[in-house]
């Protein structure tokens, strides 16, 4: 009884440690996101960062995050909520990747952005 009592504890603890990633979710490449790819796709050729993404914006992937300081928010009241990240693939043999862009999810606009590295 105090083993499985422990097994379930050290289960417990370790879906607990594991769950701080904060990532809400993955969306396929089927999805119905492809007007918030063109969105982050249009910010990333307006701030001229498109030169170390493929071009193939439509391939993007985009998950569902909850915004936090790591982030560059363009507004901070979008901190501690579900926000979309966009990320692009990059170029072979770039030195600095494509920033993510973070999308809000009910109005399709660009919210913040987190440098490539």
């Amino acid at each position: 009884m105090k083993l499985k009592f422990l097994y379930l504890a050290i289960t417990a603890f370790l879906i607990v440690g594991c769950s701080n990633n904060q990532e809400v979710g993955n969306i396929t490449d089927t999805d119905s996101y492809e007007n918030v790819r063109e969105v982050a796709w249009a910010f990333i050729e307006e701030k001229g960062w498109n030169d170390n993404a493929k071009k193939d914006w439509k391939s993007a992937k985009v998950k569902k995050m909850i915004a936090n300081n790591s982030y560059e928010l363009l507004d901070k009241t979008y901190e501690g909520k579900e926000i979309l990240i966009v990320s692009f693939e990059d170029k072979e043999n770039v030195v600095v990747g494509t920033p993510l862009i973070l999308i809000d999810p009910n109005l399709n606009e660009v919210i913040g952005y987190m440098p490539g590295e």
